[in-house]
């Protein structure tokens, strides 16, 4: 009889605790319809990723049917466009921004401090996200921006190719040193010999070991260097903003430069800038010219669609000073101006804490813990991206609104005379150090 009773009890819990569940979530999904208006978004999207804008902005308004979202997609020229609509008054509720802008966008107070609505009623849990990732949105610890993707750098190497010339992936812990003998081993020339053979052709390389950030675009991709350098214990500029001198031409950052640039002038294990343009903006890693590749893990998704291409994903190296790592980061602000912030925030919070991220974490790594476990189980593979989160290092980027214009104008413009032979990495950072202290300096 007991066990009867308590069988019975049992059941009418769970049936309580169903009854329950499907209440709330009945709730939670019918309609509010006490709030309406129109709320300007901005974004550089296009193509396909605006297809996961239409079903963010589609599931929104089966919760808010009168709240209109007007979104207002720029691909060209966004953040000119955008600029010029704050100096005039007029730009959109909520808007993106990429982490280079996030302290340009504060400073001129263009975007509002989130905490009372994360801290208020229709507040967010920020224990959902990753913390570190979260951070990135905040300056001097006041939250702006909420994270709308992002990535680490990784390692990608062609599994084929390393099993080719008998060598394992890439092991927890691996150094720069390691990493480059492994480079060495995979940088073929047209006669089949490697580069640690005396009868090694370095002008006529059909395969190279190493692709890793050397001016991929019109101008170096001083980002994808930043690990390089923390790993060696190096910097680019002041925790103040205010200095490079001593930073960027420390000993530390030039010795991390200068073994990057000796990839490609002393060993040429990687593909100059000039020898990426010959390929015509070809991926010369999927197509086997290049055996590993620095990059972020935008790229991962592409790779898997391509049939019999097997690669996988190892962190980056360790140097001196132990793992280092930084975020290509996007996020989400509200217009400071803005005269609807209460819908604004609906939608923000919609679309970075709410069922909205599920779409941008289709093509992008989300800020929400439970949709990267969601990646993690599908997507095996990522496990050294997320993994690569527990190295990171804040951004030079926001010490100052003058980073741009200052220190990564000269970084850049001096370093790539020492990539093409004109200078040493020691009087290049000199020289970058010197010209970006003038800069930041003046008024």
């Amino acid at each position: 009889m007991k066990k009867s009773l308590l069988a019975l009890l049992v059941l009418f819990a769970a049936v309580l605790s169903v009854s329950a569940t499907a209440s709330a979530q009945s709730a939670a999904a019918t309609p509010d319809t006490t709030v309406s208006g129109t709320i300007r978004v901005g974004s550089w999207d296009n193509g396909p990723n605006l297809q996961y804008w239409t079903n963010a902005i589609s599931g929104f308004n089966t919760l808010y049917p009168n709240i209109t979202i007007q979104l207002e997609a720029v691909p060209n020229n966004y953040g000119t466009n955008l600029l010029a609509q704050i100096a005039a008054g007029n730009a959109p509720d909520v808007f993106q921004n990429g982490d280079g802008d996030v302290a340009t966008y504060v400073a001129k107070g263009a975007v509002a401090d989130l905490g009372p609505f994360i801290n208020g009623k229709n507040g967010v849990d920020t224990s959902k996200f990753f913390p570190d990732i979260l951070k990135f949105g905040q300056v001097n610890g006041t939250q702006y921006y909420m994270t709308k993707d992002y990535s680490p750098l990784v390692m990608f190497y062609n599994v084929d190719l390393l099993k080719k010339a008998g060598l394992d992936a890439p092991k927890a812990g691996y150094t720069w040193d390691d990493l480059l003998k492994m480079a060495q081993k995979l940088t073929i020339d047209a006669n089949g010999n490697d580069s640690t053979s005396d009868k090694f052709d370095p002008k006529h390389i059909k395969q190279w070991g190493l692709g890793i950030p050397a001016g991929w675009g019109d101008t170096l991709w001083d980002r994808g260097l930043e690990p390089l350098i923390y790993q060696n214990g190096g910097g680019l500029v002041s925790a103040d903003g205010k200095t490079t001198t001593g930073i960027m031409n420390s000993d530390a950052t030039i010795a991390a430069l200068q073994w990057y640039a000796d990839l490609f002038n002393k060993y040429h294990v990687s593909p100059t800038h000039d020898d990426f343009a010959s390929f015509n903006g070809a991926d010369l890693f999927q197509g086997g010219q290049v055996a590993m590749l620095w990059n972020g893990d935008w790229a991962a998704d592409g790779y898997t669609a391509v049939k019999g291409f097997n690669f996988g994903i190892a962190e980056l190296p360790v140097g001196a000073k132990g793992a280092a790592n930084v975020l290509c980061w996007a996020g989400f602000a509200m217009n400071a101006k803005s005269a609807n912030k209460d819908n604004a925030w609906l939608f923000l919070k919609y679309i970075t804490a709410g069922d909205g991220a599920k779409q941008f974490a289709n093509y992008a790594l989300p800020a929400l813990k439970s949709l990267a476990d969601d990646i993690k189980a599908k997507a095996p593979y990522k496990a050294a991206v997320f993994s690569s989160l527990d190295h990171l290092q804040s951004l030079p980027d926001f010490t100052t609104i003058k980073y741009g214009d200052c220190v990564d104008k000269f970084f850049k413009q001096e370093l790539d005379t020492a990539l093409k032979g004109t200078a040493t990495v020691k009087d290049a950072m000199n020289k970058a150090a010197s010209e970006a202290d003038a800069c930041l300096a003046a008024k």
